[in-house]
């Protein structure tokens, strides 16, 4: 495949108003993303899992009695790492697409700690018509450790920190993974392939945006 082709389509579709890259390219973050994580932290990651559902009653107590309590705001990726630290993952590839609300949630979540998160999600599934994907997700967060077989929280670090994998970071903020630091990791950690270098150079493109 010509991936040096596939990437400058996607430059291109990109500065297009309405297409969404995030959707597109999330998956390779995801691939990519417990590696290097791994690396920006110091720390191994032992498992992620995407579109991690925050239930809404639990990170905001006004809708806790309505009929939005069991809905969800879903965050790009959760990692675990090997000390059970938890990561709520932000994915941007526009730096302009980054919204208030997602903070609110996001700080909402960190301040709730992983216990009552876990125990939204459980609560989520028992009220969802979607038992089949509801109970692979809480067997994934069983393997993590998160859930004992009675599905009760069972983590060992309630903690939860919060990441951006964003195009930029003109502030240097110690919690922002930035498209150039991803670019020069995957330089290093696979040279001489070819769909690696043509992906750090699309994020080096898209660095600016």
């Amino acid at each position: 495949m010509d991936w040096q082709g596939y990437f400058e389509m996607m430059a291109d579709w990109k500065k297009l108003p309405a297409y969404k890259a995030e959707p597109r390219i999330d998956s390779l973050v995801g691939y990519y993303l417990p590696d290097f994580m791994s690396d920006f932290l110091g720390i191994k990651v032992a498992g992620i899992i995407p579109e991690l559902p925050l239930r809404l009653g639990t990170v905001n107590d006004a809708y806790e009695k309505t009929n939005m309590a069991d809905r969800s705001y879903k965050v790009d990726f959760f990692i675990v790492t090997d000390n059970g630290m938890n990561y709520l993952v932000e994915f941007k590839t526009d730096s302009g697409s980054l919204r208030p609300g997602q903070d609110k949630y996001l700080e909402a979540a960190k301040s709730k700690e992983m216990k009552l998160i876990i125990e939204g999600i459980v609560t989520i599934s028992a009220a969802s018509n979607y038992k089949t994907k509801y109970g692979h997700l809480l067997e994934k967060l069983q393997a993590l450790g998160l859930l004992n077989a009675d599905r009760e929280y069972s983590g060992t670090n309630s903690g939860i920190e919060i990441i951006y994998v964003q195009p930029s970071n003109p502030n240097k903020n110690r919690n922002i993974i930035d498209f150039i630091w991803i670019a020069d990791w995957l330089e290093s950690k696979y040279a001489g392939s070819e769909f690696e270098a043509e992906f750090s150079k699309a994020l080096k493109l898209w660095s600016s945006d």
